[in-house]
């Protein structure tokens, strides 16, 4: 999947987040994998950012970490300039997270996104833990150079477990 790719996907699971549920939309985690995308909703999600923080850091360790999954993304519904809208992060290993958001029209449907842009390293902290569970994955799939030191073999021709 590229990191364009991602972007879509997260959108359209807000687009569908708020034609099954309705508003508000609740807080909610996305996993796109191979064979399907899965949407966990978090409408118990805590106010607190520490308690926000502990919780995604265990659904890291539980969905992205244990199922090897390279990317995620988060939506939910916020107040953006004073207008209701749905805020998408979205990020993937080796890709720092973006976010994008859409306001809602008269007709409670939402408009058209903004053109995504890095997310501030500051902001949303208590969706850290998603992007280190996806930075620490195996570099499965990953093409590097031999100029990479840090790729290079051992000097002593061990076998490097994982590449």
């Amino acid at each position: 999947m590229q990191f364009e790719e991602l972007r879509f996907v997260c959108q359209e699971a807000a687009l569908d987040l708020l034609r099954s549920r309705g508003r508000p939309v609740p807080p909610t985690v996305v996993l796109p994998g191979p064979q399907r995308t899965q949407l966990m909703s978090l409408p118990e999600l805590p106010e607190d950012d520490e308690a926000r923080h502990a919780v995604l850091a265990q659904l890291a360790t539980d969905h992205l970490t244990a199922e090897g999954v390279p990317c995620w993304g988060f939506v939910s519904e916020a107040d953006v300039g004073g207008q209701d809208a749905v805020v998408v992060v979205f990020g993937a290993r080796r890709h720092a997270p973006h976010i994008t958001a859409s306001t809602f029209t008269d007709e409670g449907a939402l408009a058209e996104f903004v053109p995504s842009e890095e997310l501030d390293p500051t902001a949303l902290p208590f969706l850290h833990p998603l992007q280190h569970a996806v930075d620490a994955l195996p570099a499965a799939g990953d093409v590097f150079t031999d100029a990479d030191p840090k790729r290079r073999p051992p000097s002593d021709g061990l076998p490097i477990i994982g590449q």
